[in-house]
């Protein structure tokens, strides 16, 4: 995803609500203007209050779920897409490697057993280890992303606030 995918959105939380449909939380978000974003959260923050100000970031013009959330008057944070979670390799991945060993071994005898061993670490290549680094990237992105956007609104408000 280009950074452009991404949209931050600041303002003060209005209402957490359960979301009885999903899993999660509804987070109501009121903006400069009045305007309000109703987003799916979740987990909300320990210590989220009521008109707390904070800075949410979200996929595309039209907001869904909340990939990062910082709560500006408390100082906490969590970042969505940074928090990945290992997993062990599944049984549909180990039958794949497993028939992709027998089947080398049946064919090429001893000298499988190299081939077996730089399939295995190119299938971990492929599943894991380059989505994770994708993920950091993107993680990345996203919380330097938050804290410009969000220098640039709280330079706004000064400024118009010292102006009236």
């Amino acid at each position: 995803m280009d950074q452009k995918d991404f949209l931050a959105i600041h303002g003060w939380v209005d209402d957490i609500l359960r979301d009885h449909a999903g899993s999660g939380y509804l987070l109501r978000v009121r903006q400069d203007g009045g305007q309000v974003a109703d987003l799916a959260l979740d987990q909300p923050l320990g210590s989220m209050r009521l008109e707390d100000e904070v800075s949410v970031v979200v996929v595309g013009p039209r907001p869904g779920r909340v990939l990062a959330l910082i709560d500006h008057t408390t100082g906490e944070g969590a970042n969505l897409v940074g928090e990945g979670r290992r997993r062990w390799p599944g049984t549909g991945d180990l039958l794949l490697i497993s028939a992709t060993i027998g089947s080398s071994a049946v064919v090429l005898g001893w000298v499988a057993l190299p081939a077996s061993l730089c399939f295995v670490l190119l299938y971990w290549l492929v599943t894991h280890r380059i989505p994770e680094a994708s993920r950091r990237f993107t993680a990345a992105r996203i919380d330097y992303m938050i804290d410009r956007e969000y220098c640039l609104w709280q330079a706004m408000r000064t400024r118009q606030g010292s102006i009236s």
